[in-house]
């Protein structure tokens, strides 16, 4: 499915949450192509920046050193994430997307889910050693 690719030249953009937003954003754009109009800037065009704004927050996220912020980053991607589900789910009962589409993207969203859910969940008991580390000083 997925093309091998590097985004950034071995940077960030390598990690393979990246590689599975980008996917997700360029296979959407092609399915809101087809949207009625109306419904192509209101309710696309939302999926589309969502899931923009979820690629940038996790490019934050992977450029930070700090566990904290990190985890900041990857919990307001992972809220977005729940919103882009939400709006995707709505194209398809809005009958903007087929059932076939829609089950591909949804397949995606939550891969890209397990894969945040694991970096925040790795982040947190990161954050949570440093922590204990600086009261046992």
């Amino acid at each position: 499915m997925r093309k091998e690719r590097k985004l950034l030249g071995g940077g960030p953009g390598d990690i393979p949450i990246v590689h599975t937003l980008y996917d997700i954003y360029a296979e959407w754009n092609e399915i809101v192509e087809k949207f009625p109009k109306v419904q192509r800037y209101a309710l696309g065009e939302r999926v589309s920046l969502h899931t923009l704004t979820v690629l940038e927050l996790v490019l934050t996220a992977s450029a930070n050193t700090k566990d904290q912020e990190k985890l900041t980053a990857l919990q307001q991607a992972s809220a977005k994430l729940d919103l882009i589900k939400l709006l995707v789910r709505l194209s398809k009962d809005c009958k903007c997307i087929g059932n076939n589409q829609y089950l591909h993207i949804e397949s995606r969203l939550i891969e890209t889910g397990k894969m945040l859910g694991g970096w925040i969940k790795r982040t947190q008991e990161d954050f949570r050693k440093t922590e204990e580390d600086k009261e046992a000083r």
